[in-house]
């Protein structure tokens, strides 16, 4: 994705704030400095936790990303999925069917910061990295055949670490004196996801295949491990995502198989932490995907291809990129 917002995804330090604690003890008082160090806590602790659910949660997106703003450079590679797994089960004689739904998601997100906007840290260089890893369990009820309701329990694991690369006098002291608390720091986190959704799905003349669906999470994020004695997280963060997907296949083959082209389009409510971090309320995604589907006897794949989508919100735009495959279990 191209994220051009200068508001989105500001990972880093504040950076007036590294700079006036650089200066003099006299020059700044004790309140001040419990100021700065205050909003440090704020915002980094909202970004570590933005990026654990974006890295850790399949329904933030997935896919191979890249981002980019005229503050920093970012880059975000990412993969997962969810779905039903074995023979549906009855309960008892009621015609109501369910079956095991297990879900996942792995992230890797790298950023640099050059300060290009603050003409004191000119010189330095930050970087950021985040490495995500969710995992979910919980149970697909199929109340008719095209009505259903999915609900999970989640757990997401995350390890952030900042890298502050030193170039000027100013940026030597601030190694030497916040040396993996300000900067250079680590912090891993655990988020407790809770989540249910509703989908309709509905196939017509065969080949057109409608699915309307409609997906809440919550998140509760809190530090398990932290190098600095001034960070630390505890927060709540929500997505309420709503999409309406189509799949046509197509009358061509390859390979022997017939193509499927479609996509979604999906609005996502965002709440909390997660809507503090990104200056959004809400963010809308547009999909398309070219696959080769249908396929039978290659182990469990049904279909592969490539999709990409389209982002927009008040704060940023984006594009992403990916691989679009489905398994069958």
């Amino acid at each position: 994705m191209d994220y051009s917002s200068r508001q989105l995804f500001s990972f880093f330090v504040v950076p007036t704030m590294l700079c006036s604690l650089a200066t003099p003890a006299a020059a700044l008082d004790p309140a001040t400095v419990q100021t700065y160090l205050e909003q440090f806590k704020k915002n980094v602790g909202a970004r570590v936790e933005t990026l654990a659910i974006m890295g850790g949660e399949d329904g933030a997106s997935g896919g191979v990303y890249s981002y980019d703003n005229d503050r920093l450079n970012m880059s975000m590679t990412k993969g997962g999925g969810r779905g039903i797994i074995g023979d549906p089960k009855n309960f008892s004689e009621s015609g109501i069917n369910w079956l095991p739904l297990l879900g996942g998601s792995i992230g890797y997100a790298e950023a640099d910061n050059k300060f290009t906007h603050i003409p004191a840290l000119i010189g330095n260089q930050e970087k950021y990295t985040s490495f995500a890893m969710g995992f979910e369990a919980g149970a697909r009820v199929f109340f008719t055949k095209e009505i259903s309701i999915g609900p999970m329990l989640g757990v997401i694991y995350s390890h952030a670490h900042n890298s502050f690369q030193a170039g000027t006098p100013l940026g030597v002291e601030l190694k030497q004196k916040y040396d993996k608390q300000l900067v250079d720091w680590n912090m891993d986190t655990l988020s407790l996801v809770p989540s249910m959704d509703i989908v309709y799905e509905k196939t017509f003349v065969e080949d057109w295949r409608v699915t309307l669906s409609s997906r809440f999470n919550w998140f509760h994020t809190w530090d398990i491990a932290t190098s600095s004695k001034y960070l630390g997280l505890s927060g709540d963060s929500s997505y309420w995502e709503n999409k309406a997907d189509l799949d046509v296949r197509l009358p061509l083959k390859v390979f022997g198989h017939p193509l499927h082209t479609g996509g979604f389009v999906s609005a996502g409510v965002i709440g909390g932490d997660f809507r503090e971090s990104i200056k959004t309320d809400a963010m809308y995604t547009f999909n398309g995907r070219l696959v080769i589907g249908d396929i039978t006897g290659l182990w469990k794949l049904n279909w592969i291809g490539l999709g990409a989508s389209y982002i927009k919100a008040d704060t940023f735009s984006g594009f992403s990129w990916g691989i679009d495959a489905r398994l069958v279990f």
